[in-house]
């Protein structure tokens, strides 16, 4: 592993730039070889390999219309009618044209019976408006089907599955399935990588360790295994670690909340205040909902000596959960720091009847009786606040 120095990273902004502008190239590269393939296809208009290579091309760079164009093109010719029927389901769901491409889907379905790949799209469907429920439901109607079909046939299902048990919370449940899955070498890699990550939030870390590496050994970048490598090198204290596998997820997914958090907090461990100040502020408008970003934020405001900022923070993580110890005692801090000793007391009685082992509230305490050291107790809180669970996103 190539050690990062410090001065050398990136910032949020610089990584942003550099995406934009890969992506910008990628988005070329196949722009050049759609119209190499229109040009191939005006000499040869019924060539099926063709068509397919042009239509997929188009698909993958979202040129939805030039999709739809060669699309209407392979239909019209009248060969393999219900192949091109599917892929026209998949260019609707790229399009957010769900209805259409599951009225095409019900169709397939109904002439075809069970079959792998039509319940993959109905589910993705339901994923996609976030009906987890359902869209497992349509995966359990298959499972049989699954269990006896090639690993590498099923991998997209078995993803999509654990995607849906991760954010229907379903973690120990998921947690067995791949167990399960991996006892009779069933599990796909990046259904592994998804499946450490769900680990990770289980609290099995050596589990989620041992699927990320089975992960990343297949598929170098898979976004879940790289964040659940970097989560269990955090909490091993290892930010030089964590850092690498952050800044590759957050390559391939800029605008993902709980990377963002996890840089934030690896940055924030090592008291880098202005670079865990950027990645907060970025993941709260991501995941607005993570009470344990929130607190990151307003402590890292807290340093800063924005006690405004601060206790803004700290009351919209309080607002999302008022039974969590650590607002109370963050609300506690700010409290004594502006001498408002009876609200800091009741804050702190709060959160210390809430978790005996709140690290907050004794930090108010601390300020109270002149006793508080900012450094260390921020480092030690920004550990404490990593354990609070991430919803998933």
């Amino acid at each position: 592993m190539t050690n990062m120095n410090a001065s050398q990273e990136p910032s949020l902004a610089q990584q942003n730039t550099n995406l934009t502008s890969l992506l910008t190239l990628r988005q070329q590269e196949f722009g050049a070889r759609v119209a190499r393939l229109e040009t191939y296809l005006h000499s040869d208009p019924e060539n099926q390999p063709l068509l397919l290579d042009a239509f997929t091309t188009a698909l993958h760079a979202a040129f939805f219309e030039k999709a739809e164009q060669f699309l209407k093109s392979a239909l019209s010719i009248g060969v393999d009618a219900s192949a091109w029927q599917f892929r026209c389901t998949n260019l609707y769901i790229a399009q957010g044209r769900y209805a259409e491409a599951e009225a095409i889907l019900q169709d397939l379905q109904q002439h075809q019976g069970k079959n792998l790949a039509i319940s993959h799209n109905m589910a993705f469907i339901r994923f996609q408006q976030v009906d987890y429920e359902a869209a497992l439901a349509v995966l359990d109607a298959v499972i049989d089907i699954e269990a006896s079909t090639a690993v590498e046939e099923v991998n997209e299902l078995q993803v999509l599955r654990f995607r849906c048990m991760h954010r229907l919370l379903k973690l120990d449940e998921a947690v067995a399935y791949a167990i399960h899955l991996e006892k009779i070498q069933h599990l796909s890699a990046e259904a592994a990588g998804v499946a450490s990550l769900i680990a990770v939030d289980a609290g099995q870390l050596d589990l989620a360790a041992n699927w990320a590496r089975l992960a990343l050994a297949i598929v170098p970048e898979q976004v879940e295994a790289l964040v659940a490598n970097a989560t269990v090198a955090l909490s091993q204290k290892n930010t030089e670690v964590s850092r690498h596998f952050l800044l590759r997820a957050l390559a391939k997914n800029s605008v993902d909340g709980r990377i963002l958090s996890l840089l934030g907090f690896t940055e924030m461990y090592d008291l880098k205040i202005d670079q865990a100040l950027s990645y907060l502020q970025s993941a709260v408008v991501y995941m607005p909902d993570h009470i344990g970003t929130h607190l990151g934020l307003g402590w890292l405001y807290f340093i800063q000596k924005d006690l405004e900022s601060a206790q803004a923070e700290f009351e919209t993580a309080l607002a999302l959960d008022h039974n969590f110890s650590e607002s109370h005692g963050a609300i506690a801090v700010i409290a004594a720091t502006q001498n408002e000793i009876e609200k800091a007391r009741l804050h702190i009685e709060l959160a210390l009847r809430l978790d005996k082992a709140n690290l907050s509230a004794p930090y108010a305490q601390a300020i109270l009786s002149g006793e508080a050291n900012d450094a260390e107790a921020i480092k030690r809180l920004a550990q404490r606040l990593l354990k609070n669970r991430f919803k998933a996103s």
